[in-house]
């Protein structure tokens, strides 16, 4: 699910689907787009780790913080991690887009594996 222009627009929609169809698996991308900023949004996305529900470590240009994201880290990256764990993040670079970015798409590797503290099992497991 695509959250583009916020996730309150969606989250009602998410919920529903969720509750009616539990086995379908659903995927937010880019963070749910739940910027360092919006931290309303952000617990929309935490309250969906109750259901099937996987998010999308992707995108962290966009979430109005700068590189290398301190911020996206350790107020979205790090709590996601901690409810949702390991294995319902998806890590992504939203491609070609970061190519656009000056760290690029080995940058965004690199970065978000720094972000698993070494942890094998978390670096694979996202």
């Amino acid at each position: 699910v695509m959250c583009f222009k916020g996730m309150e627009l969606h989250y009602e929609d998410i919920i529903a689907l969720c509750e009616s169809s539990p086995e379908t698996v659903v995927i937010l991308d880019h963070f749910g787009f739940a910027a360092v900023d919006n931290q309303e949004q952000f617990q929309m996305v935490l309250d969906l780790a109750k259901y099937n529900v996987i998010v999308k470590i992707s995108a962290l240009f966009r979430l109005n913080d700068e590189y290398p994201y301190d911020r996206v880290q350790k107020e979205r990256f790090d709590k996601l991690l901690e409810v949702y764990g390991a294995e319902r993040l998806m890590f992504g670079t939203d491609f070609p887009f970061v190519m656009d970015q000056d760290f690029g798409y080995k940058g965004a590797v690199e970065l978000v594996r720094s972000w698993t503290a070494g942890d094998e099992n978390v670096t694979n497991a996202v």
